[in-house]
């Protein structure tokens, strides 16, 4: 298990020290998350002021946005690079290695995670606060924090999964852009999932996209947001599909290329 540790742990690291190096495109996305809360911020402000009934407090409904952003801008797209090492063949060579190309390639996306989230999230905290005038008690925070970074790395591992499909697909956007879009609808990505119409809450329950985003994000509404037991079972559950879907993507991937090298 120590071994096990150190391998992906090594794997993680560097991920992480070339994040650090490679800081434009986390300004980028600093950039684009002030923007996305100031243009949603100044909708509902105009909204309110035209005398149109708000479902739910306008600031509440900023802090909502910011924590289902900084979910998802902190989840890296690894499912790019496997597609790049699968087109220029890398990936064979890789596969001799003694790690798990999947492992190696998920804990290289914890790594970079784990230095996006925290800058992602001093802006969501900083820009709200500036927006509204008003931050949720430290302990709301603290519980929005800890689910976060469990939903970011489950959609890393979907990111991981999407990569996988490369082996048969020539280019994977067309599904990142299906799962991006169903996760933004039925993950309650701009509004929580109790503003949206009846059917899209029923087809929501039978995704993991609403225990990923709507999930951490509902603890900043009025009222607590769902269960800290109901949330954790629900990420548990669809960890443990996702890392079976992973699984036998891979495992088909690896075979088929055994079969075609033989």
């Amino acid at each position: 298990m120590i071994a096990f540790t150190r391998k992906y742990g090594a794997f993680c690291r560097i991920a992480a020290a070339q994040a650090r190096r490679e800081r434009g495109e986390l300004y980028g996305r600093v950039a684009f998350f002030a923007t996305i809360l100031g243009v949603f911020s100044s909708l509902w402000r105009a909204v309110a002021e035209a005398g149109v009934p708000v479902a739910a407090d306008p600031n509440a409904l900023v802090w909502y946005l910011a924590a289902t952003e900084w979910i998802v801008l902190s989840a890296p797209p690894i499912h790019i690079e496997i597609q790049e090492a699968v087109r220029r063949g890398d990936v064979v060579c890789q596969l001799g290695r003694p790690v798990s190309y999947a492992g190696a390639a998920f804990a290289e996306g914890l790594g970079v995670l784990a230095m996006r989230a925290p800058v992602l999230g001093v802006t969501a905290c900083a820009c709200a606060f500036v927006i509204t005038g008003w931050i949720p008690p430290l302990s709301v925070l603290a519980r929005v924090a800890s689910f976060g970074l469990v939903a970011a790395a489950l959609i890393t591992a979907l990111y991981l999964w999407i990569g996988l499909l490369s082996f048969w697909l020539e280019d994977v956007s067309p599904v990142y852009w299906v799962v991006q879009k169903a996760m933004f609808v039925l993950g309650g990505l701009m509004l929580p999932l109790d503003l949206y119409p009846d059917f899209i809450r029923r087809a929501a329950v039978f995704t993991p996209f609403p225990s990923v985003l709507a999930g951490p994000a509902s603890f900043v509404l009025p009222g607590g947001g769902v269960g800290l037991d109901v949330l954790a079972r629900s990420l548990a559950i669809w960890g443990g599909v996702t890392a079976l879907g992973v699984g036998w993507v891979f495992r088909r991937a690896t075979s088929a290329l055994t079969i075609n090298g033989g």
